[in-house]
């Protein structure tokens, strides 16, 4: 199919018509990775009738998942319901996840990589897409995406709206990377496996990289720092820096990324910044008005999330869009 874009090279992969809403998966050859067989998916949903709203918001999954964590193959999750409340919903799938094809150097992928190359070419295709700045929303692992994103300066207030981070936090060291040696012996295992099967693990459908793995177990060692490799830039200074509006979003009963550890992440959010900073903890408990302690899934995808904290992310980004 002929480029629908004139920034790279764009085919449309899939168009399903759902009950409510029309589904189109889109492959972005964006050429700015030193692998040129890189090509990322990205599903747009529009409603069934009338125009999508001048509301771009894109979802970033977490790890071992894809754009399923956000809509389920019956057409319901987060996702939908943020259709259905007036936005234009963007789903983003990581390299080798959902239907983004695995690159060649699939083994070798990155987290920067995601950020330098695959989230700046989306964030500048949803621009062209929409003439409008879009909001980004992720996960855990796609909420840390965001988040290097925002801090190396690469997601701005010039080319986006918002950031909404659920469970998202990048200064918990594991106990285990504490032990002499742990992240080295770590470290060369999972590059002698050449990636982790979700599956197998039990804690997802999808396998991730051995170079993303690694470069988790090597920022979070004992000297290890939240940093861009290739250019040595540290984010903690960009990440303080920053004014892009936030909402982070935090479960009290949270074993993976702890609520202490993703409020402490929060509190130096823009704490270096010129002015005030728009932002906003929402802590998911029975002790913050919540009908049980939400854990670090089911703060997104359960039947209680859906009716008292869907709604509440859902008026915080219509503040984002002035209604």
């Amino acid at each position: 199919m002929k480029s629908s874009s004139g920034l790279f090279p764009v085919s449309l992969l899939r168009a399903e018509t759902w009950e409510h809403f029309n589904e189109d998966v889109y492959l972005l050859k964006h050429n700015r990775c030193q692998d040129p067989s890189v090509q990322v998916a990205l599903t747009r949903l529009t409603p069934r009738q009338g125009k999508p709203a001048a509301k771009p918001l894109v979802l970033a999954h977490g790890s071992f998942s894809n754009r399923g964590f956000w809509l389920s193959g019956k057409g319901i999750g987060l996702a939908s319901y943020l259709l259905t409340q007036g936005f234009d919903v963007w789903l983003y799938e990581q390299r080798g996840h959902g239907f983004s094809p695995r690159n060649r150097q699939y083994r070798n992928n990155t987290l920067e990589q995601y950020v330098l190359s695959d989230v700046a070419a989306i964030n500048d295709f949803i621009v062209e897409q929409t003439t409008s700045k879009p909001v980004w929303v992720g996960h855990s692992l796609g909420g840390v995406v965001i988040a290097s994103a925002v801090a190396a300066g690469v997601l701005n207030p010039d080319n986006s709206r918002a950031a909404v981070l659920f469970g998202t936090q990048a200064v918990r060291r594991p106990w285990y990377l504490w032990l002499p040696l742990a992240g080295v012996c770590l470290r060369t295992l999972v590059s002698l496996k050449g990636e982790l099967d979700g599956r197998k693990l039990n804690i997802g459908p999808e396998n991730e990289p051995a170079g993303l793995v690694n470069e988790y177990l090597r920022r979070h060692d004992w000297f290890g720092r939240w940093q861009l490799k290739s250019s040595q830039q540290k984010l903690q200074p960009g990440w303080q820096a920053s004014e892009l509006p936030l909402l982070a979003v935090a479960a009290s009963a949270d074993r993976s990324d702890p609520a202490k550890y993703c409020r402490r992440f929060f509190d130096s959010y823009g704490s270096a910044a010129a002015g005030a900073v728009d932002k906003t903890f929402l802590l998911l408990g029975q002790n913050d008005g919540f009908s049980r302690d939400y854990g670090h899934v089911d703060m997104v995808v359960s039947k209680p999330a859906a009716s008292e904290v869907w709604p509440r992310v859902s008026d915080w980004l219509k503040q984002c869009y002035g209604n």
